[in-house]
């Protein structure tokens, strides 16, 4: 009786579970479906909150984590995606498309040894994926990789995919076969004419073959075929955007937000945009948008770094990156940033530790390459110059400035001949290439055999006829070899062959410059400098020419001419004419023209600096100097000049004791420098310490050059010597 006293008892326990049990899962099977529903209908929002209720009960549900996944891949939120990828991984090693986009979103953030073992494990258990191919291609570095993925491709069992011969076409684009690429790439569009990645990878191809036309036509079909929220919808804006046509660019990515304005990414392209067009507080705005809708948005919020940076608050900058950083230990997008900000508050030490760390994560990055090796240049690492650019010359064989900075280092570590029988041996191989040529030309300048370097120019521009570097150092050497008439008559064709590059006018300038005529010089060096804002020459030859005509009557007006000329937003020209003011003795146009330059770029170092020299020594308004000078300081806490300029702002309001430590600190930076020298004698002996003050002005007058200050410098070091 008692045992069958207990029997209800534990049936009703038993039903109670199972009912429970039934409960639960067809909680979970509704949520799923209004999930599905929702997503159906286009509310992904509500999708996205129903699939996560889901994972509260269920995490490892397979369903909504493939769907979380793919919904946060779609927006562009990288570190969402990567999380509910990983977790999707994990329960369903089988779902090779999404082991793919996790090993995809692991490459673009740098870990690339994780993602190619990724796709290595998916071409080892399957050959129904064959988009890991083209990842695989991707991620491989060196020439052991390179024979490995050679081989996987040769053996992989189904040639007859779109993704098959999108990878053939990147290992040949690789190898330097632009037209067995094409062809791979065409076969690909042939076998599926609405894949958007084959079309997408036809036009960046066709776009690095100069054919801009049958580039924006791939690019555009491949926008149309894409998905809404695909990455591949944004590969033609981008274009567009790279070739001028930024209006045609918003519109397309507009449309794209309007849609979907959960799209992270778009939001992301549009800031970067604005970003290139110096449109900072739009910038900030599209990126307030993607972080709203992800706080944890990784590359949104370098963005948001990199604006601040564009904004010259270096300080900001740098501290964001570095947070980011740490925030997102074992990725490296913000690095390459880090290092450049860093170069620009004048750290070389602690950017060079970033840009190595960024190659770390980023081996093919040029610039991040060029920037490293140009540091090491600085500090006289010539064997690491040399080793690096080596490594970069057999990848990208076209590119000049690697070969300049291997002749400089071959020249300092008295390696050139070695240097010269390389490129001889390498010209033996390919008789035609006006590069090698060229650089066997500067080789043999570095090594005063001029003869010998203008045949080889010479032979660079009969290979190439339209070669402009070795047009230009042809000019130069006619110039050294004191064939002003030459060089000219070079220049005026060059600038008739090539009128839209600023390379005529740039050499005219300079053989103007050489010849003493400034007027000519100004006016040739104004259109290169029109022509292309980056040729920094050309704004100094400018500034030259100002300074060599002080004494002329109107120069003023001819400063405001030559500022007239140049776009609005042209802060170098701003600034050169700011200075040539100031040395024409126009100290009230100067200071206004400076502010102008501060009113576009509140947080310009060099722009600070000047405005507070110039209101402290000509206009005498301290007040102003010392706060302008401490916004310097705040950007560039590194850059010795600028402790100077504090330093002495500080002993003109005669608080002398705050002064000392900063000009001690760019004395240190600057000890060659004899107007910091006097300033260092003068604040220490207002302080009452005359063997410090001695020494500095002893330096200070000691040196052949003339300084603002030198008079008084002479005059207390007499006295000083006097009373001792």
């Amino acid at each position: 009786m008692k045992m069958s006293s207990r029997i209800p008892l534990l049936v009703a326990l038993a039903l109670a579970c199972l009912l429970a049990g039934c409960s639960a899962e067809s909680k979970r099977l509704r949520q799923l479906e209004r999930a599905s529903e929702f997503r159906k209908s286009g509310d992904v929002e509500r999708a996205r909150i129903e699939y996560q209720n889901v994972l509260q009960k269920f995490p490892d549900d397979v369903t909504a984590n493939e769907a979380l996944a793919t919904i946060w891949h779609e927006r562009g939120a990288t570190m969402p995606a990567m999380n509910y990828l990983t977790k999707l991984v994990g329960v369903a090693p089988g779902n090779y498309e999404a082991r793919i986009k996790r090993a995809r979103l692991l490459s673009s953030l740098g870990v690339r040894h994780e993602a190619r073992r990724e796709v290595l494990a998916i071409l080892e258990r399957t050959a129904v994926a064959p988009e890991a191919l083209a990842v695989l291609v991707e991620t491989m570095r060196g020439p052991d990789e390179f024979k490995a993925t050679e081989e996987m491709l040769r053996n992989f069992p189904d040639k007859n995919t779109p993704w098959y011969h999108i990878a053939n076409a990147a290992l040949e684009n690789l190898r330097g076969d632009r037209a067995k690429a094409k062809t791979a790439l065409d076969r690909a569009v042939s076998l599926d004419p609405k894949s958007a990645p084959a079309h997408a990878a036809l036009g960046l191809l066709q776009a690095a073959m100069n054919n801009p036309t049958a580039a924006a036509a791939s690019l555009k079909t491949a926008a149309e075929l894409a998905p809404l929220r695909s990455p591949l919808r944004l590969a033609y804006p981008a274009y567009l955007a790279q070739t001028g046509s930024v209006p045609a660019a918003i519109t397309a990515i507009t449309e794209i937000t309007q849609q979907a304005p959960d799209a992270q990414h778009a939001w992301r392209a549009l800031a970067q945009i604005a970003l290139a067009e110096k449109r900072h507080d739009d910038a900030l705005g599209f990126l307030g948008k993607a972080l709203a809708l992800d706080g944890s948005d990784y590359e949104a919020q370098i963005l948001r770094a990199r604006v601040w940076q564009a904004q010259g608050d270096l300080p900001k900058a740098i501290a964001e990156y570095r947070r980011i950083g740490e925030v997102f230990q074992g990725l490296g997008m913000e690095k390459p940033h880090l290092g450049m900000a860093l170069l620009q508050a004048n750290d070389p030490a602690a950017a060079t530790v970033a840009l190595e760390q960024a190659l770390a994560f980023f081996p093919d990055n040029l610039e991040v390459v060029m920037l490293v090796a140009q540091l090491h240049l600085k500090a006289g690492q010539h064997d690491r110059v040399v080793a690096a650019m080596a490594g970069v010359l057999t990848r990208r064989p076209d590119l000049v400035q690697p070969y300049l900075l291997l002749i400089e280092s071959s020249k300092a570590l008295g390696k050139l001949d070695a240097l010269v029988a390389a490129f001889q041996q390498n010209l033996a191989a390919n008789p035609q290439s006006a590069l090698l040529h060229y650089m066997l030309g500067l080789a043999y300048w570095h090594q005063s055999k001029l003869p010998e370097a203008r045949r080889s120019l010479e032979q660079a521009v009969e290979s190439t006829p339209g070669f402009i570097p070795a047009i230009v150092d042809l000019g130069n050497l006619d110039l050294v070899e004191k064939r002003p008439a030459d060089a000219l008559r070079r220049a005026q064709a060059l600038t008739a062959a090539a009128p839209k590059q600023a390379a005529g006018p740039l050499l005219a300038a300079r053989i103007h410059a050489t010849e003493r005529r400034w007027a000519e010089a100004e006016e040739a060096a104004t259109e290169a400098a029109r022509l292309d804002r980056t040729q920094v020459i050309a704004y100094g030859l400018i500034a030259d020419s100002f300074a060599a005509r002080k004494a002329e009557p109107g120069l003023a007006a001819k400063v405001d001419a030559f500022l007239a000329r140049m776009p609005a937003d042209d802060l170098t020209a701003l600034r050169v004419a700011a200075q040539s003011m100031v040395i024409l003795g126009e100290f009230t146009h100067g200071r206004d023209l400076y502010e102008k330059h501060l009113a576009q770029a509140p947080n310009d170092i060099m722009a600070l600096n000047n405005l507070a020299n110039l209101y402290a020594e000509q206009l005498g308004k301290l007040d102003r100097a010392f706060e302008l000078a401490r916004r310097a300081r705040a950007s560039a806490p590194a850059e010795p000049s600028i402790a100077d300029t504090l330093g002495w702002i500080l002993y003109r309001r005669k608080e002398y004791a705050e002064a000392l430590p900063l000009i001690e600190e760019a004395v240190k930076g600057m000890a060659g420098n004899p107007e910091i020298q006097y300033h260092f004698g003068m604040v220490n002996r207002a302080l009452g310490r005359t063997e410090p003050a001695l020494a500095a002005l002893r330096l200070a007058v000691a040196a052949s050059g003339d300084f603002a200050g030198k008079a008084e410098a002479q005059q207390t070091l007499a006295e000083l010597e006097k009373a001792k």
